[in-house]
This record gives C-alpha cells, structure tokens and sequence, in this order.
C-alpha cells in the first residue's frame, strides 16, 4: 500500500510516498521532471531533511545523477542535513532507473516503486528546451566569473549549511580568515537561520543575465536575485529559484533550499536559492 503526502518544512513543499520498504519523494512535478533547477540530488536533500537523521550509504544514488556535481555528495548531504554518509550505513539512499523518484530504504535495491502523481503542471516543449540548455551548458568552460574546484571546494560547506563566524559579538558570514583590525577570526560557530528579510531585489533580462545563464535565462524570462538581511545580522544575496513565479516584496521572508546554480567544465555547481514565503 503506498501513502502519499506533502512534506512542509523550512523549505519547499514535496511529495512524498511511503511504502512498507520505504519512504520516497518527488518534485511537485512528478516523476518526470525534478524542475528547471533541480534534479535527484535536490530532492533527495529535501528527503533527507524531512526525516529523523541517521547513516545512509550512497553508492549507487551517486551513480544515479546525470551530472557529476562539483563537490563529493557525502559532503553536500553532510553540509545540508544532520545525516551521515558512511559505508556501511544503517539506511540506503536510492533513485529510480527510470524516473525521478529518489528514496530511503533499508534496502539498496527494490522491486516496488510508489505509483506518482504530479502536484503541478509543466510545458513538455520548456522541459526539454531547458535540459538541452543544462547540456550545452554543462559541456562548456567558464564565460564569466570562474571560481577554481579548490576555492569552491572551500566555500561550500558554509555557503550550503549557512554556517558562520562570531567576531567581537558580530556574526560574519560568509566565513573569512580575517577582521577588519587583520586578526585572525576563530571558525564556524553558528548557523544562521534557513529564513531571511528582502532588503531589496533586482530582475536582469535574458540579454543582461550573466554568460553563465545566457543559455537559460531566455527560457526562464530573466533571472532574478534578492538582497536579503538574516535575523542575526549577516546580509547576502541569492538568486530566486528559477520556479518561483511569485514577485518579490521589500520585508518579504524568504527560505533557502540547494538547487542547480549553473554547469561548466562538466560539473554541475549547487548553491541556495531563495524562495519567497
């Protein structure tokens, strides 16, 4: 008997399905499409956030993704969620061959998926006029702000888990090595809340999206980003997940979740877009 159930946390709303062997989820579009940002990696994020934390071994979901993300999986799920990546785990973290649904079983391999249904409607023509786009983009090296694998490598736990600094009683993120004065600033001590204020908000059009979305920004209608201010202090600005059809408002709350940020040199970079409340 399968269950079905939307899942509201801090951050978007899943479908979720329960099994005798498992739990799994979907996006809101089903089984088909993870979205014009998304994929297996963030749904399975948000699976694993909406469960009661422990090990998970991830071999063969690693397997599954259809790009090679820019940062180990292990240490994007440990950098987002409260679980464990280990080897011999008490739980698996598995996705279908043949469809978009990502799950949590004590079993690696199943012989029983969660029939789905889609929660919200998508353009067939879209869909696969932004994956050939994610493709092409992939494929390609870097036409703008390059970030070198080491210095990505660095930033990603704080910048994904919102971890940050304590300095003289003021909160600092995105870490830094040093204050204003040069001293050295002790590590990450805090993690930031997952909602934040709009403090301002700006839309570039397809033609003035940076190189990095040039490919996508026309499909999407522009790109947008959002200047916002966290309840500790910290301010820092993040692009709308390329879904959100909502328009942003000066003092609207927004929650962060991990979507696709952009491809190049055939990795796929993640990062935290803002979805407004």
């Amino acid at each position: 008997m399968c269950r079905s159930y939307l899942w509201e946390g801090e951050m978007m709303t899943i479908a979720k399905y329960s099994l005798e062997n498992g739990v799994f989820a979907t996006s809101l579009y089903g089984d088909k499409w993870a979205g014009p940002d998304g994929d297996r990696l963030t749904i399975a994020l948000l699976l694993l956030q909406s469960e009661t934390p422990s090990t998970i071994q991830i071999e063969s979901f690693v397997e599954s993704l259809e790009y090679t993300p820019s940062a180990p999986v292990s240490s994007i799920i440990e950098s987002t969620t409260d679980w464990k990546v280990v080897p011999d785990g008490e739980f698996h973290l598995i996705s279908s061959n043949s469809s978009l649904i990502v799950g949590i079983s004590k079993n690696e391999t199943l012989s029983q998926w969660p029939d789905i249904s889609s929660e919200k409607s998508f353009d067939e023509e879209q869909k696969k006029a932004i994956d050939e786009a994610w493709k092409k983009e992939v494929s390609g090296v870097s036409q703008g702000a390059y970030v070198s694998q080491s210095q990505h490598m660095l930033a990603m736990p704080s910048r994904l888990g919102l971890l940050a600094q304590e300095d003289a009683s003021v909160i600092l993120w995105p870490p830094r090595q040093l204050n204003n004065e040069g001293e050295r600033i002790p590590p990450v001590s805090n993690k930031l809340d997952n909602n934040a204020s709009i403090l301002t908000w700006t839309k570039l059009s397809a033609l003035g999206a940076p190189s990095e979305f040039s490919l996508r920004a026309p499909l999407l209608g522009g790109v947008s980003t959002v200047l916002v201010e966290f309840s500790s202090g910290p301010k820092g600005v993040f692009m709308l997940a390329d879904d959100e059809d909502g328009v942003p408002a000066i003092d609207q709350t927004v929650s962060f979740e991990v979507r696709r940020l952009y491809g190049q040199d055939n990795l796929i970079h993640y990062g935290l877009k803002a979805l407004l409340n």
